[in-house]
């Protein structure tokens, strides 16, 4: 992973960018390198892999809603569902919301005992009007949210995102299952193919040490006749 800042440095005139795997050059989108899509995958995965090694270490973690005021209070609790990790008095009021009173809370004293569930996913919030971006616009291929899909996207296709979510997963379930069919017959013939080569690899050294002997059988009988003539 790049970080922002060389990303920007490897840029050329705020149009283009290096990918740092291949070093292939791919133009930028209007948005400079904000414009890029987000890998939301990866980010939710190293979130998860994040919040996990807080809660497996010794050490104290820090209340997530303290920190907001500068308090240093260690955190006794983390809200699954909230994603933050809570301190004793943030607890108690946690517990006392009627909104996240029935949020799941793993005590952090007792981690070792208990599995971490799947970490939910957070809203996307756009740049631009800190609003949830719950639209998809098919026409620019980009979430927006509801004051951009009003301003700049009325005209186009764009679709909830929920929905335009259960679409492409049932479009990729799809795609899945058809490659079942497929994954058996290329890997045998992945196989097949590597075993042609090892037996054109083993024929090309016996034809070329057959080479070889015949060459020589050529070579004993021409000086044997050579031999005769003299």
């Amino acid at each position: 992973m790049t970080c922002e800042l060389k990303t920007e440095k490897q840029g050329s005139a705020d149009t283009s960018l290096k990918c740092p795997t291949c070093d292939t050059s791919v133009n930028l989108p209007d948005g400079k390198i904000e414009g890029l899509t987000q890998n939301l995958w990866l980010e939710h995965k190293s979130k998860e892999a994040s919040i996990k090694k807080k809660i497996g270490i010794k050490e104290a973690v820090s209340c997530d809603k303290c920190s907001v005021d500068d308090s240093t209070d260690a955190a006794v609790m983390y809200c699954c569902d909230c994603g933050q990790f809570l301190c004793d008095l943030c607890k108690k009021v946690h517990k006392r919301s009627k909104k996240e009173a029935n949020h799941k809370l793993i005590n952090l004293e007792t981690k070792e005992s208990i599995e971490l569930p799947a970490i939910k996913h957070e809203a996307i919030y756009c740049i631009h009007h800190s609003e949830k971006l719950t639209y998809y616009c098919k026409d620019c291929d980009k979430l927006v949210c509801q004051i951009c899909l009003n301003i700049h996207h009325k005209s186009h296709n764009y679709n909830y995102y929920l929905h335009e979510g259960d679409t492409a997963c049932k479009a990729l379930m799809e795609s899945v299952a058809s490659c079942d069919g497929v994954i058996l017959p290329v890997t045998e013939a992945i196989a097949n193919g590597e075993k042609m080569l090892e037996q054109i690899a083993t024929r090309k050294e016996e034809v070329r040490q057959e080479i070889k002997e015949k060459f020589e059988e050529l070579k004993a009988a021409l000086d044997k006749r050579c031999n005769d003539l003299l």
